[in-house]
């Protein structure tokens, strides 16, 4: 039996940023923890380009693109 696997995307700004594939990750624990190692990472880019982390957030779906959870950076970085 296979295991769907879950997407892990980047929203802006409240609006769905394409990428065309996401990362597929095995569950939704390893999205959650994959987002939670990169948001400082991208929040720091962000910084560099002029930008702000308000606003951003990862979204999880499954296969079908239904949305399971949102992680927004704000609650990473422990800042609202």
């Amino acid at each position: 039996m296979t295991h769907a696997g879950v997407l892990l995307r980047r929203v802006r700004r409240g609006r769905l940023e394409t990428d065309e594939t996401g990362l597929e990750l095995a569950s939704a624990e390893a999205a959650y923890l994959e987002a939670y190692a990169a948001i400082p990472g991208l929040t720091a880019e962000l910084l560099r380009a002029g930008d702000q982390a308000v606003g951003y957030s990862f979204v999880v779906t499954n296969e079908a693109e239904r949305v399971l959870f949102e992680i927004p950076f704000h609650e990473i970085l422990g800042r609202p």
